[in-house]
């Protein structure tokens, strides 16, 4: 018997075509729709901008690679992308650390529709030294410092700065101490760039408990598991935080502005007076307006805020890594979160958020990008 690579060995014969199937658009549809824009990834800027770049070399961005190739092959393709990736950075003014979030968008992009990632699947020993000497040469403004919201000053400047009677403050108030409490991403309770959709976004008819000592809000995941259809997540909220308390900010929320059961399912969960849902960017600019309020610089300030502020709160108060990474959604497996996290202790520890002093620490943040 002779290895491939022998003199006399057999050439690999090429594996069969299948017949066409009456599976097969089921199969194409489901791959294409693995990521949110329901064409496997086709529309990332990274991958337009990759079809851009082969377009302008005369080659085809479709480059599937046997593995088995030669290895001047698989360099051949190797350089080809380092070239995509200087392009980026040269051409495009891209900065050399986010080539990486594009190109990362093409492989996966080459793998769903071939099977198979750039280059056969090569490992790209010289890119991370290139971008690392990219970096050195065009310089590295560093990463965006961005700030949580400890739960004292989001009390002291809510109180400051809000009005009680007022509804719209009301509603905002609500939706901050949710988003702390409840470790959210910004476009898990606000709408981010889109319209108000029931199936996506939180509605009334998602608040199932509303009590003096608990909130329970079925909610879908903006990252994790959102390829799930359906709200399927319940985001449980203790009541009696010391400085921050959703229950409490809620029951007000639903005091001040009724809906009829009726109408819940096509009600917004916060809206303001002229029954415009709260989006991201208002989110951000509230969350600004209210650190500046107390003296704070705006620019660390923004939506994720909450969310790194909650977690943080969770820390601080003993919580265990495991407890904070199934209440923040940070992982894939969504049974984790009542594995590691019972229903008692969510209360236990939500109500720690909302109840813990921490010292306020300006840091780097890489989880706005990661998760």
């Amino acid at each position: 018997m002779a290895w491939p690579w022998e003199t006399g060995a057999p050439e690999r014969q090429a594996a069969p075509r299948l017949e066409g199937s009456a599976y097969d658009a089921l199969a194409r549809r489901a791959i294409a729709n693995a990521t949110v824009d329901g064409r496997g990834g086709a529309s990332h800027t990274g991958v337009r901008r990759w079809r851009r770049f082969c377009a302008e070399q005369g080659l085809c961005p479709d480059r599937p690679l046997d593995p088995n190739a030669s290895l001047a092959a698989k360099l051949h393709e190797e350089w080809l992308i380092i070239r995509f990736v200087a392009c980026l950075v040269q051409d495009t003014g891209i900065k050399p650390r986010t080539t990486t979030n594009y190109l990362g968008a093409v492989q996966g992009w080459h793998a769903r529709q071939h099977g198979i990632k750039l280059s056969g699947g090569l490992k790209l020993e010289r890119l991370p030294a290139m971008i690392k000497g990219m970096r050195r040469i065009y310089g590295d403004s560093g990463r965006r410092v961005r700030r949580g919201v400890p739960p004292q000053l989001l009390r002291q400047t809510m109180d400051l700065m809000l009005d009680p009677a007022n509804r719209d403050h009301v509603t905002i108030r609500a939706a901050l101490s949710l988003g702390f409490q409840g470790l959210l991403r910004g476009a898990e309770f606000a709408v981010d760039g889109t319209q108000w959709r029931e199936s996506l976004h939180l509605s009334r008819a998602d608040v199932v408990t509303l009590t003096k000592e608990r909130l329970v809000v079925m909610m879908r995941p903006c990252k994790n598991m959102n390829h799930l259809t359906g709200k399927t997540v319940p985001l449980v909220i203790g009541a009696g935080g010391k400085f921050v308390d959703a229950v409490a900010d809620m029951r007000r929320l639903f005091e001040i502005d009724p809906v009829d059961s009726s109408a819940a399912k096509q009600t917004p969960l916060f809206r303001l007076l002229l029954g415009r849902p709260i989006t991201v960017d208002m989110l951000r600019d509230w969350v600004k307006w209210l650190m500046q309020g107390i003296g704070l610089r705006s620019e660390h300030f923004g939506a994720h805020s909450l969310r790194i502020g909650g977690a943080t709160a969770l820390f601080a108060a003993g919580a265990d890594p495991n407890i904070i990474r199934t209440m923040g959604r940070w992982s894939s497996d969504c049974y984790r979160l009542y594995v590691w996290a019972c229903f008692i202790q969510t209360l236990e520890w939500t109500q720690l958020a909302g109840y813990t002093v921490v010292d306020d620490v300006a840091g780097e943040f890489e989880e706005v990008d990661c998760y």
